[in-house]
């Protein structure tokens, strides 16, 4: 999904998340997540979908 800003950010932090009900327990392997260094004109965006 492109963005278009009238600004250059510095820095662009995007997060999707998708999720689902689901009818029985999973064992889920922990995410080893990096956090970006957060300089000058910062842009966050966060969206989620839920899967049916």
């Amino acid at each position: 999904m492109p963005l278009e800003f009238s600004i250059r950010p510095d820095t662009v932090i995007r997060v999707l998340m998708q999720f689902k009900e689901v009818d029985k327990d999973y064992k889920v392997k922990e995410q080893k997540l990096e956090t970006p260094e957060r300089k000058g004109f910062v842009v966050v965006e966060w969206g989620g979908t839920e899967i049916k």
